[in-house]
């Protein structure tokens, strides 16, 4: 069966998954007699559904059917082969493969949907959120959204032909979302976005971002892991502050961050700090108590004040020569056997010995 074919070519191939031209390649050489079937494999492959469900927590018939109403009104597939198609995928890729929580079931092309239409609206998807024109470039915002159902929200590229670049300040602040997934070809992410969404555990961001605005996920306590994209620039004041986040990579591209930017994320014990990074602003880790190990990069010059104030765990931190300016307060009631390691004459010894903190030569 065809199922049980692509089940087994993802399992001994997945790794290509993410490179488009090596997965439809490969999806060709497997199935060379059932053009039909490759087709609607990589429509839905093109609308995101592989990456999607890579990001996606669970896997209901809310996510699914998304992707099943893009396929019959956007590229005019019909009803029976749309639902099939995703069907494969969500239970084929995401359950048997990955191991998703999945609450869709495979069936043949002849035995009915199993992924159910929604009628809550007789609205295309797209046309339950709210846009104004973007103040970011040319393009369209997102400003709200008037489905039913909240917690998984699939955010669009494009509507009516204009792209939509930005989710626009406030938009979504202090609501019940629990997964939001970005689409490719937003750019930015606006102030207090996503902020007290406290059951927000899932934010899929695109490889497109460019830019996430100041306390964009403020207090999202339940976002415990996010995973920055690769061409980000800029990340704003308290974008970060009291989430639930353990651990964050920052891409090397970034070259802007704002204060307080994952203070009192009290869940982060261990992050290194990329080579473009020059400076630790103003209270960025500031109350992160369970912060254990943290490591600088050798092109950093400054350490703002209280940077690692309440740091409780902190014990031990190697400063780099590089560093020429430490605000008094960046180390304030950290832990009580904490040690800075540096450089004999370097700008760290001075300021351990002024401030009486001990210090290690290394």
């Amino acid at each position: 069966m065809f199922e049980q074919d692509f089940e087994s070519m993802l399992r001994k191939y997945g790794s290509v998954i993410d490179d488009k031209k090596k997965f439809t390649g490969l999806v060709k050489d497997f199935f060379p007699s059932q053009a039909k079937n490759i087709n609607l494999l990589l429509m839905a492959y093109d609308l995101g559904l592989a990456a999607d469900l890579q990001a996606v927590g669970r896997i209901n018939n809310t996510f699914a059917f998304r992707y099943v109403k893009q396929l019959t009104e956007d590229y005019g597939v019909s009803r029976v082969n749309a639902d099939w198609i995703v069907s494969v995928w969500c239970v084929c890729y995401g359950q048997n493969v990955l191991g998703k929580e999945c609450e869709i079931k495979l069936q043949g092309k002849d035995a009915g949907p199993s992924i159910q239409e929604e009628k809550t609206s007789t609205k295309k998807y797209g046309e339950l959120f709210q846009y104004r024109q973007s103040q970011q470039g040319n393009g369209l915002g997102v400003c709200g959204f008037s489905g039913d159902k909240r917690q998984t929200i699939i955010f669009q590229n494009y509507d009516h032909g204009k792209p939509i670049i930005e989710v626009c300040d406030n938009s979504f602040e202090g609501q019940d979302i629990e997964e939001a997934i970005l689409t490719d070809g937003f750019g930015f992410i606006g102030q207090a976005a996503f902020a007290d969404n406290l059951r927000l555990h899932q934010i899929v961001m695109p490889y497109s971002l460019k830019e996430i605005g100041d306390n964009a996920f403020e207090n999202c306590v339940s976002l415990k892991s996010v995973s920055l994209p690769e061409r980000l620039e800029r990340i704003g004041t308290a974008a970060f502050k009291n989430t639930g986040l353990r651990t964050i990579v920052i891409p090397k591209t970034v070259y802007w961050f704002g204060e307080e930017l994952f203070s009192g994320c009290k869940e982060i014990d261990n992050i290194k700090l990329p080579p473009n990074m020059d400076r630790i602003p103003k209270g960025m880790f500031e109350g992160c108590s369970s912060l254990k190990r943290i490591e600088l990069s050798d092109n950093l010059n400054e350490i703002g004040e209280q940077a690692f104030r309440d740091c409780q765990s902190l014990d031990i931190i190697t400063i780099p020569d590089s560093v020429k300016s430490i605000g008094n307060t960046a180390f304030d009631n950290v832990h009580k056997l904490f040690i800075i390691q540096c450089s004999f004459g370097s700008y760290a010894e001075s300021f351990a010995r002024k401030h009486k903190i001990k210090y290690q030569l290394v």
